[in-house]
């Protein structure tokens, strides 16, 4: 007995090598992959802040532009915001079409999902300094801040290690087996 401890042992320190080794059965879908990082969510939740900005609004009860005017004075900046995050409701589908019966296109993106969600955050980005340089747009604080967001909504995807494991795998179909178990017959 005393010989085996060491090998348990050591088999216990590889199995929390694992990546998946410190989650727990809740923390997979029913296609057995680790659910989705909110890492993912952040990245959307930035590119659709318009649209965030816009349910919050209507969500109010008293009044409803209240919330929208406060994010943007000028009801024209909204509607452009509202322009600016199409790209972000095209990732939205991405994600939320990772599933095993997805399109070949989703899967395909699926491997490049932080490349997606790079770009698509820099195309937001570059939008909002191009209106605030050469159109007076916006606030510079504002633009400011909306930076710091974004750069942390991407080293959080980046970086987080559930969504380093998100990225390297997608749903599969489960097939269980269907088959009637034989019953063991009386001795």
């Amino acid at each position: 007995m005393v010989k085996a401890a060491p090998l348990i042992f050591k088999m216990v320190i590889s199995l929390s090598k694992h990546p998946l080794a410190t989650y727990g059965l809740k923390d997979f879908d029913k296609y057995n992959c680790l659910t989705l990082s909110y890492s993912f969510y952040a990245v959307l939740i930035y590119l659709l802040k318009g649209y965030v900005i816009g349910m919050v609004s209507l969500s109010n009860f008293k009044d409803k532009l209240t919330v929208i005017q406060w994010f943007y004075p000028e009801s024209s900046l909204f509607y452009l915001s509202l322009l600016i995050g199409l790209p972000g409701l095209f990732l939205m589908s991405v994600i939320f079409q990772r599933k095993p019966d997805a399109r070949n296109w989703v899967k395909y993106l699926w491997q490049h999902i932080f490349k997606l969600c790079l770009v698509l955050v820099l195309i937001d980005v570059a939008i909002y300094w191009a209106l605030y340089l050469f159109l007076q747009v916006g606030q510079l604080s504002w633009l400011v801040g909306q930076n710091v967001l974004a750069i942390a909504a991407l080293l959080y995807c980046r970086f987080s290690r559930r969504a380093i494991i998100n990225r390297q795998e997608f749903p599969e179909e489960i097939v269980e087996d269907k088959a009637p178990k034989k019953r063991r017959s009386p001795l």
